[in-house]
């Protein structure tokens, strides 16, 4: 039952962190631990965290700060607040999320990660369809690329943000995304490593303003299977589609 729930748990106070790390093992989830923040997001890119379970007064950067940084990369990663101080200005910045008051005991920490597995739904790995998906926050933009794309044969989607793509790519059908670089909220390079962690097999192509592909930091190149230098002709996204496999002729 619990197995298969990977647990990170962030608290600066070691030894509550030891020993939450200790009983969850116990229980029988697989947990880790981080001592702070900063340490916790590193954590985040190297290891499977299917629930955290965060401390809100924390040096560096508080759980609050933390948890909105998350939302950013990991939209559906649900977050447990553990505090000994929920003011009601503490709540309202949660919005509702799940939390306990510090002190607690190891049965109700327990029965709110079973609620939470059991209410949140995990990222479901889609299968690639026959869609491409255009994200920007430029509509004008946005409905240009749409339109020349569908001209060239191409059925296409669009949204304006990485939150709204995230959630259109787990409706199914989308077999490619091309997405700008600077958005608000998810930026492309965050929602590329997160179409990548959840769907492997949808490539994402970034659209960037520098001047030449030598240009293109290092983040950016590990992050997308493809690159379009604005401003682009649309000539050279059928190009770049068509090498990443999603040729119209198999996507109409």
């Amino acid at each position: 039952m619990t197995s298969e729930l990977n647990i990170l748990v962030v608290d600066d106070d070691a030894y509550l962190l030891d020993l939450l790390i200790e009983t969850l093992t116990t229980i029988g989830y697989d947990a880790i631990g981080a001592p702070n923040a900063v340490e916790a997001l590193k954590m985040l890119e190297t290891s499977e965290v299917n629930l955290i379970i965060t401390d809100i007064k924390m040096p560096q950067m508080d759980g609050i700060e933390f948890a909105r940084t998350i939302r950013r990369t990991y939209p559906d990663l649900p977050i447990v607040f553990i505090s000994g101080a929920f003011t009601p200005s503490v709540l309202r910045q949660i919005e509702g999320e799940p939390y306990i008051p510090k002190p607690f005991r190891i049965n109700q920490i327990e029965k709110i990660i079973e609620d939470v597995a059991n209410r949140v739904a995990m990222p479901v790995k889609s299968k690639p369809g026959d869609m491409i998906l255009v994200v920007d926050d430029d509509d004008s933009f946005r409905l240009m690329l749409i339109e020349s794309l569908k001209l060239s044969g191409y059925t296409v989607a669009g949204v304006g943000d990485g939150i709204s793509a995230v959630e259109r790519i787990k409706k199914g059908g989308i077999s490619a995304v091309i997405t700008d670089v600077k958005m608000p909220g998810m930026d492309g390079i965050s929602l590329a490593k997160y179409i990548h962690k959840q769907w492997p097999g949808i490539p994402v192509v970034l659209i960037t303003a520098y001047l030449n592909f030598d240009e293109v930091p290092d983040m950016e190149r590990q992050a997308a299977d493809g690159y379009l230098m604005k401003p682009f002709k649309i000539e050279a996204v059928t190009s770049l589609l068509k090498d990443l496999g999603k040729d119209a002729s198999i996507t109409t």
